[in-house]
């Protein structure tokens, strides 16, 4: 069952080494809602979803859950209420669709325990949702890309978190494949009202999914707000230093970007 959480980064910096990547970034993720972080490389994107989900430890301010500090929780609680697809996902060389799938259950079961009935729902649930049912049987290795990513985002939503982080789920995927994860993750926010947070390149599919954006650059948080009152080309220009056309797409009538190339600047196109 679905609960009002509240997940918040309260003054947040974190980094790597002595490098600092984030810097002072206050947000509310919002509740049953889809939201994608945008920014252009180096602008702290991956570095804020990490530090989200426990990856990576804040230098400064903190996340907070509930009102609890997320550092002090037990991961176990966490994985619980927050689950994470990385950027890079790896599997163990053999292994079938279902086992891997089965190890989202991993917060609920107590050492060398079997799986239970409960388990084996949630596991046929996952697959269902990422309509990979069929290839419970299937080596990983013997999919393709799109494929490997829904059994990804199952492995994931077996969990049954209540918030679900992706880093870049569609990177090195064809743009149909890129269509499918996306609509899967809309029809599960839209079935399961799952709090989504992504991590996207793409400006113009973060307008058509997200229900909210956050604007990243160098390390701290710009803007936020609907994708009507983010992709702008004014915001465009400052985030990613290019000029840009903005126009309603015209099935979706959310804001759809035009970079305007030197190209078209030497045609007089501005």
């Amino acid at each position: 069952m679905q609960q009002n959480h509240h997940l918040i980064a309260d003054h947040l910096s974190a980094g790597y080494g002595e490098k600092t990547i984030l810097n002072d970034v206050t947000l509310h993720i919002p509740h049953q809602k889809i939201s994608v972080i945008l920014g252009s490389n180096g602008s702290g994107k991956s570095t804020l979803l990490k530090t989200f989900c426990r990856l990576l430890s804040p230098t400064e301010g903190n996340i907070m859950l509930d009102g609890k500090s997320l550092p002090t929780m037990k991961s176990k609680d966490i994985a619980r209420t927050i689950g994470l697809l990385p950027q890079s996902s790896v599997a163990p060389e053999g292994i079938k669709v279902a086992e891997l799938v089965s190890r989202g259950r991993f917060p609920y079961r107590k050492f060398m325990s079997p799986l239970t009935s409960e388990d084996y729902a949630a596991i046929e649930e996952a697959m269902a949702a990422m309509e990979i049912t069929d290839l419970a049987d299937r080596s990983i290795e013997e999919l393709s890309g799109g494929q490997r990513q829904r059994v990804f985002i199952a492995l994931a939503l077996a969990q049954q978190t209540d918030i679900l982080f992706l880093d870049e789920p569609t990177t090195y995927l064809d743009i149909a494949y890129q269509i499918e994860i996306l609509d899967l993750l809309k029809e599960l926010n839209h079935c399961k009202h799952t709090t989504i947070v992504m991590v996207l390149h793409d400006i113009n599919l973060s307008s058509k999914y997200a229900d909210y954006i956050f604007a990243m650059k160098n390390g701290h948080l710009i803007k936020e707000g609907t994708p009507e009152e983010i992709i702008t080309a004014d915001t465009i220009h400052d985030i990613y230093g290019i000029n840009s056309l903005v126009i309603p797409d015209p099935l979706s009538k959310s804001p759809f970007v035009i970079p305007i190339s030197s190209h078209d600047a030497a045609k007089g196109i501005s």
